[in-house]
């Protein structure tokens, strides 16, 4: 920010913020059939910490015409991704109270550089207007195509309405838009089956940031975040800020003290992502001497079957992974998962290697808290392909994130 707009109402960021969403209601424009790798819906109500994770592992936040009532309150052709210009602390103050008396906000968003954004073609919307005459209505769902002589073809989309004297006024919201111009689905097809697919904004600026309300629910975001990391995704995630380490912020107002207030509840990733060489070494001596030390008696024979087989790290954040992925003993695969290959005879049958990796697994449990379990594929040696195993780790809530988890456990 430049000096003159150093001011504790002011920000470099927008913000966008996640609400419940219930699928079953005509007000969804589209949902997927498939929200993406680790995603498991079962309900019709999904979470705003879902809704977050899901944007961040697609790298994508959808765009709609936020639907009310059957119409559409985002005027002209195109579907948009709204945010709010709020500093942090007041949309986090914010968004606590609107969501205990049960309004559509949530304290859980992702956080944008206002200039990236802008570049991309956020605009703030425009409040009211000058003309006067009768909007289109919208009846029915159908685009509200405004005169080319009310707004240009491209502007439309952030007209927002003021009724005369404050009988409708959103201008608290401080809102943005940014729309989508490409290709929309066809409603009377099948609606594309990866969320990836959906119209929306590509997550791939610097700096981005997430606010959330617990260290639980930044214990899920950190995984993510990690995986796109160390995939060297175009995106890149700085810090998450977690809600309830921070003190009550509504007694500062200078933006040096509520920065530091900011700054103390959050985390950043640089401690996951450099280690000195001392410890590293040391962590990664501690994996191989578990390896030495696996039990390969008594391994019941598994058949003949043929494949390959790998020790599935779970746990993204803890140490012994860092370390392992900073020495480049890690590869993962196209769904996000974290694989070793182990020193094991490929003669070995496959049945044979998924039990001498999951004692491996329970050793590094026992020995280090590090989770893990075996990732195997059938007849080939490719960790892209469909992989092969019984039970994968539901129970896992980092890696898998189900619609109804508030992430509060």
């Amino acid at each position: 920010m430049t000096s003159n707009n150093v001011r504790f109402d002011l920000s470099p960021y927008l913000i966008h913020f996640f609400r419940k969403l219930d699928l079953d209601k005509a007000d969804v424009n589209f949902t997927p059939e498939d929200w993406g790798p680790g995603e498991i819906v079962e309900d019709a109500a999904v979470t705003p910490l879902f809704l977050l994770r899901n944007a961040i592992r697609l790298q994508r936040l959808w765009a709609t015409w936020s639907m009310r009532n059957g119409r559409r309150t985002v005027y002209g052709p195109d579907p948009a991704v709204c945010f709010t210009d709020m500093p942090i602390a007041a949309f986090i103050e914010a968004g606590e109270a609107r969501a205990a008396k049960g309004e559509a906000m949530s304290p859980i968003a992702l956080v944008l550089p206002k200039d990236l954004v802008h570049a991309a073609g956020a605009r703030p919307v425009i409040y009211g207007l000058s003309t006067s005459g009768q909007l289109p209505s919208g009846d029915g769902g159908v685009p509200r195509v405004m005169p080319n002589s009310v707004l240009p073809e491209a502007e439309p989309y952030r007209y927002v309405t003021l009724g005369t004297y404050g009988s409708v006024d959103w201008t608290h919201e401080r809102e943005w838009r940014w729309p989508y111009r490409g290709d929309l689905p066809k409603f009377d097809d099948t609606p594309p089956c990866y969320g990836k697919d959906l119209p929306g904004l590509d997550l791939n600026f610097p700096g981005m940031g997430v606010i959330v309300r617990t260290k639980a629910q930044a214990r899920k975001i950190l995984h993510d975040v990690l995986v796109l990391k160390d995939q060297q995704a175009k995106g890149d995630f700085s810090f998450v800020l977690v809600g309830e380490d921070i003190a009550s912020l509504s007694g500062l107002r200078e933006p040096s003290e509520v920065q530091k207030a900011l700054s103390a509840a959050a985390i950043t990733l640089d401690p996951f992502l450099n280690m000195a060489k001392s410890k590293r070494d040391k962590l990664i001596a501690d994996f191989d001497t578990a390896i030495a030390d696996l039990d390969t008696t008594k391994v019941r024979d598994h058949g003949r079957e043929e494949g390959g087989c790998w020790l599935w790290l779970t746990d993204a954040t803890h140490e012994i992974t860092r370390a392992l992925v900073i020495n480049d003993r890690v590869r993962i695969n196209d769904q996000g998962r974290y694989l070793v290959e182990l020193p094991l005879d490929r003669d070995l049958s496959l049945g044979k290697r998924e039990e001498l990796t999951r004692r491996l697994a329970a050793l590094l449990n026992e020995r280090h808290g590090l989770t893990a379990t075996y990732h195997s594929v059938l007849g080939s040696f490719n960790f892209d392909e469909i992989p092969h195993y019984s039970v994968p780790p539901f129970e896992n809530r980092m890696i898998f994130n189900f619609g109804s988890d508030e992430g509060d456990d």
